[in-house]
């Protein structure tokens, strides 16, 4: 190679991008990195705050991942990657919508988890998502510069869709639809023989539905991938390549079918989700559409949204400031150039009516009947943002690049008014003129320095901002935590105690509270609480024989977090999460209570009784106390007046707000549930607790709740 050509290598975009992506991954990898919050679990369930992320924070709101997604990964781990999940107590079938790593035939069509087996599942994991990272930024920035964009802008524009709030919100658990995608549609633009072309399209496709699967996006993203295909490969709609290219496309849908046919005809007749449909028109979207021009409007610092912290996920538009500054300093006096050139007529003319369509669905109150053709009446509304924000980057991108950027003092005042007016109504922060104002009308000016002195950039500079802004406003949502402890936690004091628990109760795993989803059975148990994709009716009325039919189905026909609960009877907690009975898989008590005649005085308080409920069969008493010793060696002593009616039932409750709240001081393991049956039309009883450790020989008295009196105590 002549030293001019490798001199411009070396200096390209492509080839820096590529050395960075090296260098970073072999870092990345190396540290067994990954966007995982399980973090929560380490530090606030079991025990291992020091195995919390390098760098960031884990995100609660984010239990899908960590208490679903994850899990169900160890899980698989643990079954030896096969098929049947013998490690639960369901036993349920691990093909389901969720792409974990078995090792059949399915296997192929997940390459980012091909070193699943092979290396230590903590460097596998790594791997998994960071090159879930490398294919959406370049698979977009590929698809940008197929439409015409610079390598730069491509590049600029890809990272700026990374950074937004929709993407980082569900990243760690729907990574692979968004990255995936692009792939589907870049072997068309190789010079590569038709057949190639197919095959790479068939398998690349088929892996994106497996990896995971998920109607509600990618439904919406195939049709974007046929308005894209329609403007960058018109020949495709000729009949010598629209047949293979159906039929390649029914191939892929087919062998999708065949894998998950299991799974797709159990959740089918699902009362959730297999009856569950969309209408069209979104109040959410209402009060939230300004989030797409502002990325960081709706959002106080560190990405809260005030008053709904826990559903911020929800929250997560597809914004980047690429919109509102592209609106702001587009050159509207080139219009003419538009009409003037076919390639940009119609690609304008596709992008504007399908982004119309998609927008019409997310804001106008449509029947579900309207949907039905694009099967969108599976959608809601607010699952459309991503074909849409990719729809909206395409068309001012094109727009951009043919009609080009045009700065002005007139221009700029209006683009800071604008924000000012847009933050006096919309911004859902504190304080109103903080951190996130200064940030945007600070980037403005710099946009219009840059566009003015540099004009040969320009496009790029708006991009590049654009990026600036996400990544300072949702790059540090999901943490770098290290994915060692999540695969390889070594046994601690927690652990030791579910292990105590789960083999004295015939090797099931029952607790109440935050053990949630399929966290227990990630962690090799037999756990009752666990996630469930598909009913296991069966099961259920072997357990539960006496519920009448319409209930049991309404309870127990759906995708369900099961969670065990202390009450004689199972109900729907939430549209996706049951309420099971804990006493018919408890084969004894797993913390003793006794009954006492006397309290003595002067005993030492701590711990506290949280909640005391009078029920139609007793009294429950929530709470927890201080122990320091195993489980094993834990009792409750028990006084209630009136004198109870028959004997006390308990239970673990796990609490994540214990660890937390005590510096690590209380184990989560120390909460529980009691159950203490009463007379008939009894009143709220009296009630002392005593926390007993039969170990050291401490007994405290645990601090009863505002409006519940103590019993009397006795002289010591």
């Amino acid at each position: 190679m002549q030293f001019p050509k490798l001199f411009r290598l070396i200096w390209s975009v492509d080839f820096i991008v590529a050395i960075v992506i090296l260098v970073w991954g072999s870092i990345y990898i190396g540290n067994s990195w990954s966007p995982s919050s399980y973090g929560y679990v380490l530090a606030n369930i079991l025990g291992e705050p020091q195995s919390g992320p390098a760098w960031g924070e884990y995100q609660a709101v984010r239990s899908d991942e960590w208490a679903d997604v994850t899990p169900l990964i160890q899980a698989t781990i643990k079954n030896d990657y096969g098929r049947y999940n013998l490690t639960s107590l369901y036993r349920e079938d691990l093909r389901i919508n969720y792409g974990l790593p078995i090792h059949d035939w399915g296997f192929f069509f997940k390459p980012t988890m091909w070193l699943f087996g092979w290396v230590n599942p903590a460097y596998a994991y790594s791997f998994h998502w960071y090159a879930l990272t490398v294919l959406f930024i370049a698979g977009y920035a590929l698809l940008f510069r197929w439409m015409g964009a610079p390598p730069t802008v491509g590049y600029m524009l890809a990272a700026s869709m990374y950074f937004t709030g929709f993407v980082q919100f569900w990243w760690n658990e729907k990574g692979s639809e968004f990255a995936l995608f692009p792939w589907i549609l870049l072997p068309f633009a190789t010079r590569l023989p038709i057949t190639w072309k197919l095959a790479i399209y068939y398998w690349v496709s088929a892996s994106w539905l497996l990896t995971n699967f998920y109607p509600p996006v990618q439904i919406p993203l195939t049709f974007v991938g046929a308005v894209l295909l329609l403007i960058l490969q018109p020949r495709l709609i000729k009949p010598k390549t629209s047949i293979p290219l159906v039929l390649t496309s029914v191939l892929s849908v087919g062998t999708v079918i065949i894998y998950l046919f299991d799974y797709l005809v159990a959740t089918s007749s699902t009362v959730y989700p297999g009856g569950r449909q969309s209408a069209g028109g979104s109040d959410f979207l209402m009060s939230y559409w300004p989030g797409w021009l502002f990325p960081n409007i709706n959002f106080g610092s560190g990405c809260i949204i005030p008053n709904e912290p826990d559903v911020v996920c929800e929250f997560g538009m597809f914004g980047m400031s690429y919109f509102f500054l592209g609106s702001c300093f587009l050159d509207y006096s080139r219009w003419r150039m538009v009409l003037f050139e076919e390639r940009y007529r119609r690609a304008m003319l596709f992008l504007g009516v399908a982004s119309c369509m998609i927008l019409a669905w997310m804001f106008v109150p449509l029947p579900t009947w309207v949907g039905w053709p694009l099967l969108w009446n599976f959608v809601r509304p607010e699952r459309m943002q991503f074909a849409l924000g990719l729809l909206a980057t395409c068309f001012l991108s094109m727009l951009i690049g043919c009609m080009g950027i045009r700065t002005s003092l007139l221009r700029l005042s209006i683009s800071l008014i604008t924000v000012a007016i847009a933050w006096a109504v919309w911004y859902r922060g504190t304080p109103m003129w903080g951190s996130n104002f200064v940030a945007v009308i600070t980037l403005i000016p710099c946009t219009l320095l840059v566009v003015r002195f540099a004009p040969a950039v320009a496009h790029a500079a708006l991009a590049g901002i654009s990026l600036l802004m996400g990544f300072v406003t949702f790059g540090t949502f999901n943490p770098l935590q290290s994915a060692w402890p999540i695969f390889n936690l070594a046994p601690n004091k927690v652990t030791q105690d579910l292990d105590w628990l789960a083999a004295s109760n015939s090797g099931v795993l029952v607790v109440e509270g935050e053990l949630l989803g399929a966290i227990g059975n990630g962690l090799g148990y037999k756990s009752l609480s666990h996630v469930t994709t598909t009913p296991h009716l069966g099961f259920w009325r072997q357990q539960f024989p006496d519920v009448p039919p319409y209930e049991f189905d309404t309870v127990f026909n759906r995708f369900s977090h099961i969670v065990p609960v202390q009450e004689g009877h199972p109900r729907l907690l939430a549209e996706h999460a049951v309420g099971v009975p804990v006493q018919p898989f408890l084969t004894t008590n797993p913390i003793p209570v006794r009954y006492v005649s006397k309290i003595p005085h002067g005993l030492q308080s701590d711990g506290h009784i949280d909640r005391v409920e009078l029920r139609s069969n007793g009294v429950a008493i929530m709470g927890w106390a201080a122990w320091t010793g195993p489980v094993k060696d834990r009792v409750l002593e028990v006084k209630v007046i009136p004198e109870p009616a028959g004997e006390a039932l308990s239970s673990v409750l796990v609490r994540s707000d214990l660890p937390r709240a005590t510096d690590q001081g209380v184990s989560a393991l120390n909460g529980f549930t009691l159950l203490v049956p009463l007379p008939s039309g009894s009143d709220l009883p009296s009630v002392c607790v005593v926390a007993y450790d039969t170990r050291t020989g401490r007994r405290v008295l645990l601090l009863n709740p505002t409006g519940v009196a103590y019993c009397s105590m006795s002289s010591p």
